[in-house]
């Protein structure tokens, strides 16, 4: 999966890469790279979550 893929997504993986390199001393490419994982994660949650909810809902 390329990152970004939309405007929320780039502004999370921003952000992560910006606390990850800032608060947690990584260098810039460390921390792009463990936020492009970051937001796969949040990614993955976020549609597992949306998609539990809709099966539930009957016709």
């Amino acid at each position: 999966m390329d990152l970004p893929a939309t405007e929320a997504e780039q502004a999370l993986f921003e952000e992560r890469a910006a606390i990850r390199e800032f608060l947690g001393g990584m260098s810039r490419a460390e921390a792009e790279e463990a936020a492009r994982e970051d937001v796969k994660r949040i990614l993955a949650v976020e549609r597992e979550l949306d998609s539990g909810w809709r099966s539930r809902i009957k016709p």
